[in-house]
């Protein structure tokens, strides 16, 4: 029996996003991209669309999961300044810009259908007991994969 419980802030966030995208797009149908996403841009100061453009709503869902998890409430224009980036304007010299607030309302709006997050009203989102259960779950996971080939991580698991 573990000593301490394992969370999602304790294993790499990468490995958590890629396996929980994974996991979204098998398991959660509610979490499904729109027509439109594989031919869009992320924002409006992004040149192309994404390299991996079939899976990358469901990155972006997992990556708000977790967002949530890390911060507890999360709005719109939160996420709009985390996904913000630098527009390149020419000559003139760069400057920061919002990503748009759509794609991130409809990611949420499919996470509230699957029961994966709860809407506050007035302060923004955040994740439900079953979101949670759901990435320390997958914590564990990742955290006794990463045991195997470290040992020192096997003191946690026992």
């Amino acid at each position: 029996m573990s000593l301490i419980m394992i969370t999602a802030e304790m294993v790499p966030p990468d490995l958590l996003i890629k396996r929980l995208a994974i996991y979204l797009k098998e398991n959660v149908k509610t979490v499904d991209p729109p027509e439109w996403a594989l031919l869009a841009k992320t924002a409006s100061f992004k040149e192309r669309v994404p390299d991996n453009a079939e899976d990358w709503w469901y990155i972006r869902a997992a990556s708000l999961l977790r967002k949530l998890y890390v911060n507890s409430i999360i709005g719109i224009e939160k996420t709009r300044t985390i996904y913000g980036g630098r527009k390149r304007r020419g000559t003139r010299p760069e400057k920061f810009v919002k990503a748009p607030g759509h794609v991130n309302r409809l990611i949420f709006q499919q996470l509230e259908k699957a029961g994966l997050v709860q809407k506050i009203k007035n302060k923004g989102r955040s994740l439900s007991p079953k979101g949670r259960s759901l990435l320390d779950k997958l914590a564990l996971e990742i955290f006794k994969e990463l045991a195997e080939n470290n040992t020192s991580l096997k003191v946690y698991l026992e």
